[in-house]
């Protein structure tokens, strides 16, 4: 008999040991099982986030293209509007150096006519021009004025051109 309780000591051992494996294998496989459905999951939220950053990334870059379209748009506006205002400053400049000259034709002429009548009419006409001279510089100095102005304003639309490029350069390397 006692060799039969060994026998039964022995045998509820090894059931008690296998089952004891059972048990261990059971629990590695579920948490294999669980620790694999985690990663699963910790990679499903990394691509949802990455996701979200790339939908806002492309928000951020079209919204900076109409930017950069608008800008665009300014900064040819202000180069034509400078244009015009250099080609003014210049026309008026041109009268500006005529009528510089027809003075000086007049004060000669003026000097060599003997004649009183044709003299009051050179010295009334010389009047004229000098009114008109006064009146042209003036225009020169506002268009003078006008032109800086212009010039400024576009480097102000050139220099935000150039940030909003800098910005879409960085958001792309993102």
């Amino acid at each position: 008999m006692i060799a039969f309780h060994r026998r039964l000591s022995w045998s509820v051992v090894l059931v008690f040991a296998a089952g004891s494996a059972a048990v261990v294998l059971a629990q590695e496989k579920n948490d294999a099982t669980n620790g694999s459905l985690a990663a699963l999951t910790a990679e499903i939220r990394q691509l949802r986030v990455a996701v979200e950053e790339s939908t806002r990334s492309q928000t951020q870059t079209q919204a900076l293209g109409v930017y950069l379209s608008v800008q665009q748009s300014r900064i040819l506006q202000g180069a034509t509007r400078l244009e015009s205002a250099r080609k003014e400053l210049d026309a008026v400049s041109l009268r500006s150096r005529e009528i510089a000259s027809q003075l000086e034709n007049f004060q000669g002429e003026i000097i060599r006519v003997t004649e009183p009548q044709r003299r009051a009419q050179l010295e009334d006409a010389n009047q004229q021009l000098k009114s008109e001279q006064r009146r042209v510089a003036e225009q020169e100095q506002q268009a003078r004025a006008r032109e800086a102005e212009l010039s400024l304003a576009l480097q102000v639309e050139e220099s935000r051109w150039t940030d909003l490029i800098t910005r879409l350069e960085q958001l792309i390397r993102k």
